[in-house]
């Protein structure tokens, strides 16, 4: 119980974060997902079960702030954070460098699939977002990746089977 209370106010404040201080710390107006990086961070480092539900949890709540097209994030942050979960079963996850290369390319993929999905809704946006977005979260991996391995890594984190 102790492990989803802790994801659900790590997430809120993520999101809160992201939607009321990343806005101004954006470069030419482009801004990292704290929230994303979170999702495929805790996707790397548990798997496949957890990444789909932070996935589709993430997703949504992108998908408030996202006017073009609901349902877009949630749909692409499951697919992602489900990815992200099989890549992490054959990754060192002690180590910070492949995770977080990992990371930049699953956010371009996100980007070009939003970009994709919203050009055949009909909706203009712009592709070269998705790679300055992904270069942005990569930088903020660097920072966020070890952070969460290390929580991943708790006790109360962790499930055991109990008999």
């Amino acid at each position: 119980m102790k492990k989803y209370i802790i994801l659900t106010v790590i997430i809120l404040v993520l999101q809160i974060v992201d939607n009321s201080v990343v806005p101004f710390i954006g470069i030419n107006g482009y801004f990292p997902s704290l929230l994303f990086v979170f999702a495929l961070s805790y996707s790397i480092v548990n798997g496949d079960w957890s990444c789909l539900w932070i996935g589709l949890v993430t997703g949504f709540l992108q998908d408030i702030n996202f006017f073009n097209g609901f349902g877009v994030n949630l749909f692409t942050n499951v697919l992602i954070c489900f990815a992200a979960g099989k890549v992490g079963k054959n990754l060192f996850k002690e180590k910070i460098f492949i995770p977080t290369i990992s990371i930049f390319v699953m956010t371009f993929v996100k980007g070009i699939l939003v970009f994709i999905i919203l050009y055949l809704c009909g909706k203009n946006t712009n592709a070269n977002s998705s790679f300055y977005n992904a270069l942005y979260n990569f930088v903020i991996s660097i920072f966020m990746y070890k952070p969460v391995y290390k929580l991943c890594q708790k006790d109360y984190m962790i499930k055991t089977w109990e008999f």
